[in-house]
């Protein structure tokens, strides 16, 4: 299940740890480029960010860096949705819908009338389920069709409901799906039967959270219950029988992650229960701890969470540690390292987390081969926390330039796509490969691919340009004459990042920074 994106309202405070770990130098100096002005970000999650004009801005998959989402203002709060979209809510209570274009891998925006004032949105096994402010429920079919919009009606027969959460399960009569609601009066209900009926769950009441086949109560115990499946038959699986977890009270923040559950208690110490996974590919294998163990290494934790094999851990002095569960057990006694300082909030988003510092510039660590980390890349991971690029805005005389990916800076330089922004200018962009073969002296035939943009200036009012830029060997001319440009034009997944002031100066365009704002504002008489 892709856990619901969770938002915090950032208080920013001044922090007396040291900074994050030393990076290569390399990775000091994109880090003087990358790093996001304090006075701009609102709230973040895992995968997307909200400016303080009230502006998201969203990453990964497509998109290596933060890109803003056309067509939407004031926005309070966003929810991802699976297949690189999203729902986002606005200051007057509407919901709108984000998805991205298959074909043209433009970001399309539509507002979701049947809708408002979500607060919660969950994926039950292709099954949405969202709530909004009055507690009303309304599910949706996930389609995995390439995009297109997810329409939401709303489910009859359960009302007053906060949160929505829920699983698989299976026996050999067949399987069904499991959903889970927890209502505004604390008692949680449960269906198995597609929605269609709903009975209370004994023994549950006063719940503040639901975490898979967990709850958290406000008198800081824990109550859990079986999953059915062929390999763990429950007797009477139509019926629930929730238990106290031994050992676990005074409880106040529960996170699972489907295999094993972080909690912390009143006095700001860390427990685990659950699996430690070693191996690899068909040979992992996952070790279960039964009993929690409260973690003697690490103190005044405030929130954390489990990461592929790592527990990532905020305290309260600023400072983020993680630990192994890649071990068959693990230990109250575990080692935690320090990762990262003077970070006030961190969000998990299964395999990675993204951090905030007391600065206001957002970090992450963990996985990247999605570009979850809004790093600019798409390497697999990095030993230590990296700075996400700015949410920089573009603007034309006046009017936001919507861009399928976001602007990358690199060594002060500020780079768009190909097909973004220059045919605004009056230009025409094309592109070419120019494939040579030569034979050597050994007899072997040496191939060679030159992929070469060029750019050429519509107005016949204006003297003609036409400027060369061959991507592979970085070699630039502007009417002929070579140029020598600082840093070339590069590729990010497959899409050519061309230099943005070099080129819209040669238009004729005025380029200026706008710091505050964190936009490029670009004019053109």
């Amino acid at each position: 299940m892709k856990k619901w994106t969770k938002l915090l309202s950032l208080a920013l405070s001044l922090a007396t740890a040291a900074g994050i770990p030393v990076l290569s130098n390399a990775g000091m100096a994109e880090a003087a480029d990358t790093a996001a002005s304090v006075t701009t970000i609102a709230a973040y999650g895992p995968d997307h960010l909200i400016k303080r004009d009230g502006s998201l801005w969203v990453w990964g998959d497509s998109r290596p860096v933060p890109t803003r989402v056309p067509g939407l203002t004031e926005v309070k709060a966003s929810f991802g949705l699976a297949g690189g979209g999203g729902l986002a809510v606005k200051q007057d209570l509407s919901v709108w819908q984000w998805q991205t274009n298959a074909k043209t891998s433009a970001m399309e925006t539509v507002q979701v009338p049947e809708m408002t004032g979500l607060t919660d949105l969950a994926m039950v096994q292709g099954t949405y389920l969202a709530i909004n402010a009055e507690g009303a429920v309304y599910q949706a079919e996930f389609l995995d069709n390439g995009g297109g919009s997810v329409s939401f009606s709303p489910v009859a027969g359960i009302d007053g409901v906060t949160a929505a959460r829920g699983y698989s399960e299976d026996n050999e009569q067949g399987s069904w799906k499991r959903f889970l609601f927890l209502k505004q009066d604390g008692t949680v209900w449960t269906s198995t039967d597609q929605l269609r009926s709903f009975q209370p769950v004994q023994k549950l009441s006063g719940i503040l959270q639901l975490e898979s086949n967990f709850a958290l109560a406000g008198d800081g115990t824990v109550w859990t219950w079986p999953i059915e499946s062929i390999y763990n038959p429950v007797a009477g699986h139509d019926v629930m029988n929730p238990v106290p977890v031994t050992g676990l009270k005074d409880i106040r923040i529960l996170h699972d992650n489907g295999r094993s559950t972080l909690a912390i208690d009143n006095n700001a110490g860390l427990w685990f229960r659950g699996m430690t996974i070693t191996g690899s590919s068909d040979g992992t294998a996952f070790h279960e701890q039964a009993l929690p163990l409260r973690f003697s290494g690490i103190r005044n934790v405030t929130d954390a969470y489990i990461m592929e094999r790592s527990i990532v851990a905020l305290t309260s002095g600023g400072k983020v540690y993680t630990a192994s569960i890649g071990e068959e057990t693990i230990t109250a006694d575990a080692v935690f390292t320090l990762l990262a300082s003077n970070i006030t909030s961190i969000e998990g988003g299964g395999r990675h987390v993204i951090m905030q510092k007391s600065d206001g510039t957002l970090w992450g660590w963990g996985v990247n081969k999605n570009a979850q980390l809004g790093y600019a890349n798409y390497d697999f991971s990095f030993d230590q926390p990296v700075p996400m690029q700015k949410p920089v805005t573009l603007t034309l005389n006046g009017e936001t330039v919507n861009l399928t990916s976001g602007v990358i800076t690199r060594s002060g330089q500020n780079f768009v796509p190909l097909r973004s922004l220059f045919d605004k200018l009056g230009a025409i962009v094309a592109y070419k490969e120019n494939h040579t073969t030569t034979p050597t002296s050994s007899g072997v035939t040496a191939s060679k691919v030159e992929k070469i943009v060029t750019i050429t200036r519509t107005a016949v009012s204006k003297p003609s340009l036409s400027i060369s830029i061959n991507t592979v060997s970085g070699e630039t001319t502007v009417n002929g004459t070579v140029i020598a440009l600082a840093t070339p034009p590069f590729i990010v997944n497959g899409t050519l990042y061309l230099p943005l002031r070099f080129i819209s100066e040669q238009l004729g365009a005025t380029v200026s920074w706008l710091p505050q704002q964190e936009e490029i504002a670009i004019s053109m008489k």
